[in-house]
């Protein structure tokens, strides 16, 4: 999470452990606000002293940091409807390359414009006709590279989650507003039978930041789930945004704008949480007041 961690990264991608950890400075300079027991409460000093902004004379002595090196964690259980996604692909692939006259243009092609990389992770951006990238294929620019979004559709899911320098015109300052609102992911696929014998499937979803409302909530509710996204009009995320009813996505190209239009809802949430998680010291703290 940064130079010395982090040798060769993307500047773009070199964030303050603040942004993740309490305890340490975020990518203002400041500690985020943490969780924190009286003094008193620590008599065996498992806990450090919580770190301040700023030291004013006169102070009382500061707080035990219970949340140090702990973080927050966000845990979504999504199902996929991985066959109406499909079925959708091909159907629009079939009504897209009859409209513009080019054949290539296939249920991959429809998928990868939705999603803004191609089923083997390589992004449209340096990819857009589908050759895979050699090594790493995370340090392009989508404001600078792409500011059309005729390679990556600007409603595409991954410029909505992570937009980069595509915000406006000057890329470090936009930039350094993306990072406010970065979060580290995970995420697995899981599989299931339900009485009837009919499987769901889907993604566990989990990430971790310091201030849910400034980097989850944000990203959800400013980014994915905007219908006027980049200037865009009615339009969500095509892929997890929600849609009371048939959606739409615009795919632009250098001589017309493809619209795919009754977009369905191809994710549902069926579950989720906002939780602590402590550090190994806020874990003895707990045992010592056992």
């Amino acid at each position: 999470m940064d130079g010395r961690a982090a040798k060769g990264a993307a500047p773009m991608h070199l964030l303050a452990p603040g942004e993740f950890l309490f305890g340490y400075r975020d990518e203002h300079g400041f500690y985020p606000s943490s969780p924190s027991v009286e003094a008193a409460l620590d008599r065996a000093g498992i806990l450090s002293q919580v770190r301040r902004n700023r030291q004013i004379a006169g102070q009382p002595p500061p707080p035990r940091d219970f949340g140090r090196n702990g973080t927050f964690l966000v845990m979504r259980q999504f199902e996929q409807h991985v066959e109406l996604f499909d079925d959708y692909c091909r159907r629009a692939a079939t009504q897209a390359a009859d409209e513009s006259g080019d054949p290539a243009i296939d249920q991959r092609w429809v998928a990868a414009k939705m999603l803004g990389r191609w089923q083997d992770g390589s992004s449209l951006v340096r990819n857009p006709n589908g050759r895979p990238s050699r090594g790493v294929d995370n340090d392009f620019a989508l404001g600078a590279e792409d500011p059309q979004g005729h390679a990556c559709p600007l409603g595409s899911h991954i410029r909505r989650s992570n937009p980069r320098d595509s915000l406006g015109e000057d890329r470090e300052t936009q930039i350094r507003i993306g990072k406010r609102h970065r979060i580290l992911r995970v995420g697995r696929t899981y599989e299931k039978k339900d009485r009837g014998g009919k499987t769901e499937k889907g993604l566990l979803f989990m990430c971790l930041n310091a201030d849910i409302e400034r980097q989850y909530e944000f990203i959800q509710q400013t980014w994915v789930s905007s219908n006027s996204f980049q200037g865009l009009v009615g339009e969500t995320d095509p892929t997890i945004g929600a849609r009371g009813g048939g959606g739409r996505f615009s795919i632009p190209s250098w001589e017309k704008v493809t619209v795919l239009k009754d977009v369905p809802q191809f994710v549902t949430t069926k579950g989720g949480g906002y939780f602590f998680m402590p550090s190994r010291s806020a874990l003895r703290y707990l045992i010592s007041r056992l």
